[in-house]
């Protein structure tokens, strides 16, 4: 469990590091809407983290602490996706235009 809570801490910097910026206007609805999905999301994965982390920390079932860590990684991974899709579609759509990989000019 730690290596894949490490390998996806990895995937995020190495992701950062490469994701060129987004080219559409942050004035534009769609951003907007998306700004919005991503506060709720947001919103609701720290509450449903905080649930988890209440069940792993009280119970004493094993069954049940299995069950929290199951579904604390799944808050883990749904926060990665909504965070890291405007990136992800804006490579896509950059490399589906010709216009090189994420727009940006390709010298290979």
């Amino acid at each position: 469990m730690r290596k894949t809570i490490l390998a996806a801490a990895a995937l995020l910097c190495l992701v950062e590091l490469v994701a060129a910026e987004l080219v559409i206007p942050p004035d534009q609805p769609i951003c907007r809407l998306y700004g919005m999905i991503q506060l709720f999301a947001t919103m609701g994965a720290i509450l449903a983290a905080a649930y988890a982390g209440f069940i792993l920390a009280t119970s004493h079932d094993l069954a049940e602490r299995g069950n929290a860590k199951v579904f604390l990684g799944g808050v883990v991974i749904g926060l990665i996706i909504v965070w890291l899709a405007p990136p992800g579609g804006e490579e896509l759509v950059c490399a589906a235009d010709g216009g090189g990989w994420g727009g940006r000019d390709s010298t290979l």
